[in-house]
Order: structure tokens, then C-alpha cells, then sequence
């Protein structure tokens, strides 16, 4: 058994990590600004990305691997104050990167973003060594993090490991944030509700089930270490795409119910098609998703049915 420490731990992917990491029997420390009621003492430490100094509780519980999911920015709300994005999102990184490295250098997963780093697609689906090319704030920040986060790896011997995820969903995931249509859009069917796509429903995107996305990144976490002149970097994703016109039908077959859809103008930063290639992660490390799109949606439907009506 091992102890991980998982900053933002309290959040749907975090809480997801969680579940399976201790269903493998290890031992779960999160990290986060307040203690969640339903989580002791002896499993929760401070951590808040505006303060550098908390980075010593994380320390202190002596985790034999970190996975950085703490982030407080959406896409929307990156564009909305870039400055506040790369302030609160880098700064709290780059604290966490040379504490750790001075500290104690244990594997730290930091899960970037497989939907915003590569911009426009050149090819589909899109490998790790597709140019960064990001149209977002939130895609040039989380460019950025995997720039420092190769400088640390090379300079202080840090085993930093790039997760770019694609789109998790699951029926724990919050409407609040007003992040990942998966999520919303089933919940808003399942509740009879209207639903509203940004633009002509063509964008393209690649979906995951939450559970398998946290079974990919213990997957990175446990794989061998790589020399330190690489930086370890996987798509985590299902590997197909669908468009948010396919994505309500497949939502709307597993309600047996008809959406109801409206369209409004799309965004400008909003790329036409993202799919994953997940082959490099397959390959090194046996991982693969457990569900297909469908059986996923499936699944998330009937929880969200048992739990709203």
C-alpha cells in the first residue's frame, strides 16, 4: 500500500481518483482549502494554490506521490481574467514544483489539458507530439505548466508526469461550474429541462467516464520512471469523438426521452474537433477504458434518474 496525496481532491476527477485508489488499497491525503465534512483529520491537509506556504502541509504527510488537479479556473472563466489564471493557476504550481524537488522528489502527476494544448487539430486523432498551438487562455496556461514543469524535471530531477485529459464526465460531476456538457446536458434531459449548444452542434469532442480517466492517471503515477531528459506526457481520453449533436442523441437514447435543444452563436475559441490518440498510453502502461462512450452515458443517466425523479 501507498500513500498519494491528491491536491483539489475534493473536486469531481479528485473524488473519483479517490474512490479507486483506495480500492487498490492505498492510503488517500487531500489536499485542499477546507475540510470536506465527510473527510477526518488523519486524511486531510491545508492546501490553497494562493499559498505558498501550505505546500509544507503536503510535505509533512510524507505521500509516496502527488497528483496536482488543483486548478481555479474554467475555460470561460480563464478568458474571462487572464491574469488571475496564470497568476493563481502557475504560481500555486511553481510553488508545489520547488518545494517538492528541494523536499522530497516523489512522482507528481499534473494533469493538464487534452481539449485546449494542441489548438486546431492537424491530424485526428491527435498524438502527444501534435504541435501546442493553444486558441484559449486556459489552453496557454496549461502550456505553460508543462513548460516549467520539463525545466523541473530536467534541472531538479523532479518526476514530473503530464496527464492531458480530455473531457470526464459522470453524474457526480457539478452543474456549477458550467464545465463539461456531458454532465450538464444529461442532467438537463433527465429533468426534462431545454438545452442550449453554443454554436451548430458539428464541435467535436472527446468524452471519458470519470472512473476510467482516474484509473489512467494512477496508471501514470505507477508506470516505471523515464530518464529526466523526458517528460513523460499521455492523452488520457476514450479515443473516439462525437459531436454535441451526437453527443445528445446517445444521451437521448439512454433517457428514452427526445431533447429538448436550442442553438445560440458559438465561441471563439471553441476548436471544431478534438479526438485523442491514446495509443502511447495503452501501450506503456496497459491501461484502456473500461466503457465505451454509450455504456458510459448509459450508466451516468441511471444514476442521475435514480437520484433526481
Amino acid at each position: 500500500m501507498a500513500r498519494f496525496a491528491i491536491t483539489g481532491g475534493t473536486g469531481f476527477l479528485g473524488s473519483a481518483l479517490a474512490l479507486e485508489l483506495r480500492a487498490l488499497g492505498h492510503e488517500v491525503i487531500f489536499a485542499t482549502r477546507g475540510r470536506h465534512p465527510m473527510y477526518d483529520t488523519q486524511r486531510w491537509v491545508e492546501y490553497d494554490l494562493q499559498d505558498a506556504a501550505t505546500v509544507a502541509n503536503i510535505i509533512e504527510a510524507r505521500p509516496d506521490g502527488i497528483f496536482h488537479l488543483a486548478w481555479s479556473t474554467t475555460p470561460g472563466s480563464a478568458e474571462n481574467d487572464p491574469s488571475a489564471d496564470a497568476k493563481t493557476n502557475l504560481g500555486g504550481l511553481l510553488a508545489v514544483f520547488q518545494q517538492i524537488a528541494k523536499t522530497m522528489p516523489v512522482p507528481l502527476v499534473f494533469v493538464s489539458s487534452g481539449g485546449t494544448v494542441y489548438g486546431k487539430a492537424r491530424r485526428l486523432p491527435i498524438p502527444e507530439d501534435h504541435p501546442l498551438d493553444p486558441l484559449s487562455i486556459y489552453g496557454v496556461t496549461k502550456v505553460a505548466a508543462e513548460q516549467y514543469a520539463a525545466n523541473f524535471r530536467k534541472l531538479q530531477g523532479l518526476d514530473v508526469r503530464v496527464a492531458r485529459l480530455s473531457n470526464p464526465f459522470g453524474a457526480s460531476q457539478s452543474p456549477a461550474k458550467l464545465q463539461g456538457a456531458a454532465s450538464i446536458f444529461a442532467r438537463q434531459v433527465v429533468m426534462g429541462e431545454p438545452v442550449t449548444i453554443w454554436g451548430d452542434g458539428s464541435v467535436v469532442r472527446d468524452y471519458i467516464d470519470v472512473g476510467d480517466a482516474a484509473r489512467a492517471l494512477i496508471a501514470i503515477m505507477t508506470a516505471p520512471p523515464l530518464p529526466m531528459d523526458r517528460v513523460p506526457t499521455y492523452n488520457v481520453g476514450s479515443g473516439d469523438g462525437a459531436s454535441l449533436n451526437e453527443l445528445l442523441r446517445m444521451i437521448g437514447v439512454a433517457a428514452d426521452t427526445e431533447p429538448n435543444v436550442s442553438y445560440v452563436k458559438g465561441r471563439s475559441f471553441d476548436i471544431p474537433a478534438n479526438v485523442l490518440d491514446i495509443a502511447r498510453l495503452k501501450a506503456d502502461t496497459g491501461w484502456k477504458p473500461r466503457y465505451s462512450v454509450q455504456e458510459a452515458l448509459d450508466r451516468m443517466v441511471a444514476t442521475l434518474k435514480r437520484q433526481l425523479k
